[in-house]
């Protein structure tokens, strides 16, 4: 099998020796490891397509990766075989700043990202202050939620390029057809795009995608509001959203907002612990390209006037951070492209369960996530909390954050308990888990029979030897 792999990707591209093997186990996730035969590292379309050749004549299941880290487990190798890494595939492909979309491969980080669309005045619509080593096609594909909930960035993708598990090339929308630009994601022909988002790799291997970018603010200014709970923040944020104010619009809790801020300095944590509100709504008024003072003018009176009709004051800061517009922009454009994860200055990783809701429902389940996490002896207010609106607050994302220290494993058996426990809580009680990873994909599935059975007949279609990342989702 080696000798084979070596001959598709070239020997240096092979790699099975044990402390590789053993990194490739396990991710940031409580998942158990699970230990590939080997890991190989394609550079081009031709060769993912020949590791796909092979998978299948020798039945050797093959799971994509892209990312430098990973959180949720769906890069593990659930029933061995061979890791695509595509992390070396990182090229920015095309920039076309007239119709905002940057053509990117998989190895492509936000950081990386960021910077390259400076040039263009244009800049990515990547999620909440994204890792680092993050791949900004493999996030676009999963939908994680953007910071812009603006109705057309409800969902990036435009066109892709992917390499099927029966071996085929496939081009979704305009990219199927000969001499474009591939911009429009719905044709010609079926809509055959979503299927891919979401699935994990399971579908098949994307080498190249058409993402949406946003321009580059000409002039921008963060305001903040205070809040007690996310009951107060709904009806404002929904009334922001639909007179359309602002750019990013995020909320989070105060632990988060010490942890972005503290940059890992123990003691400058503590002192926004004591001083920070229960929640902050961050809101990023920008213009560009055209007239932006004009724009920043009339969207800054309109948040007043919200401001007026919920006796809500919108502030330059919150808690007294001197700077924190200035320092709440700065981190937004300016993507560390190394360094510690912010998330993790608290303790070495967290372990979120997000979900879909309605911002009038978000308090209720926060409410949950906080008793459950009492009930298993952790300090509430070190749970995180982080909604964000999605399409001019259609909907939202809520993501609990539970701090967990990987090295003590009396807190991992602790935190994976609470978290299984919690999440099919949160399931029966109607939150919407879309990105159903690990442990979550049996709580979702088996309440969607129907679903699941055309999944699996989709699955046949596309991947007829079940060669790709088998046993995520319902396959």
């Amino acid at each position: 099998m080696i000798k084979e792999l070596r001959d598709i990707v070239g020997a240096e591209n092979v790699l099975d020796d044990q402390d590789t093997l053993e990194l490739y186990s396990r991710d940031q996730s409580l998942i158990s490891p699970k230990k590939p035969a080997a890991v190989v590292k394609p550079k081009s379309t031709a060769e993912v397509q020949g590791l796909v050749q092979f998978a299948n004549k020798t039945q050797t299941p093959l799971v994509p990766s892209s990312s430098g880290t990973h959180f949720w487990g769906a890069s593990l190798p659930d029933q061995g075989g061979v890791v695509v890494d595509l992390s070396g595939m990182n090229k920015i492909l095309e920039i076309d700043a007239q119709n905002r979309r940057v053509k990117i491969e998989p190895g492509v980080t936000w950081p990386q990202l960021q910077e390259a669309l400076k040039e263009h005045d244009q800049m990515p619509l990547n999620p909440l202050f994204p890792h680092p080593q993050v791949s900004a096609l493999t996030s676009s594909l999963e939908r994680e939620p953007m910071l812009i909930p603006k109705y057309e960035y409800g969902d990036p993708v435009l066109t892709s390029e992917i390499v099927l598990g029966n071996g085929d090339l496939f081009h979704t929308g305009m990219a199927s057809a000969a001499n474009t630009q591939g911009v429009y994601p719905e044709g010609p022909g079926i809509d055959f795009f979503r299927f891919f988002q979401g699935a994990q790799g399971t579908l098949g291997i994307v080498c190249w995608q058409n993402i949406k970018t946003e321009y580059l603010p000409k002039h921008q200014k963060a305001w903040f509001v205070e809040f007690g709970d996310l009951d107060e923040a709904a009806d404002p944020i929904y009334k922001l959203q639909r007179r359309h104010v602002g750019n990013e619009c995020f909320v989070l809790n105060k632990f988060l907002l010490a942890q972005l801020l503290c940059e890992g300095d123990s003691k400058e944590f503590a002192k926004l612990m004591d001083t920070l509100p229960p929640y902050s709504l961050v809101l990023i008024i920008a213009g560009a390209p055209r007239r932006p003072l004009e724009r920043i003018a009339y969207e800054e009176e309109a948040l007043m006037e919200v401001g007026a009709e919920f006796s809500i004051q919108p502030q330059k800061t919150v808690g007294g951070v001197a700077g924190l517009g200035n320092t709440m922009i700065d981190k937004l454009r300016n993507l560390p492209a190394d360094g510690d994860y912010w998330k993790t200055s608290f303790k070495n990783s967290s372990q979120d369960v997000f979900f879909i809701t309605t911002m009038d429902r978000a308090q209720e389940y926060v409410d949950i996530a906080q008793g459950y996490a009492a009930g298993y002896g952790l300090n509430i207010n070190e749970v995180g909390v982080y909604m964000q609106p999605l399409e001019r607050g259609r909907a939202c994302h809520v993501s609990i954050c539970l701090p967990c220290d990987l090295t003590d494993e009396k807190e991992v058996a602790q935190i994976k308990d609470l978290h299984v426990e919690l999440s099919d809580k949160l399931v029966a009680e109607g939150a919407f888990f879309t990105r159903p990873y690990g442990p979550w994909a049996d709580m979702v599935y088996r309440k969607a029979s129907t679903y699941s059975a055309t999944l699996k007949e989709l699955k046949q279609v596309f991947d007829p030897n079940n060669i790709l990342n088998p046993g995520k989702l319902c396959f």
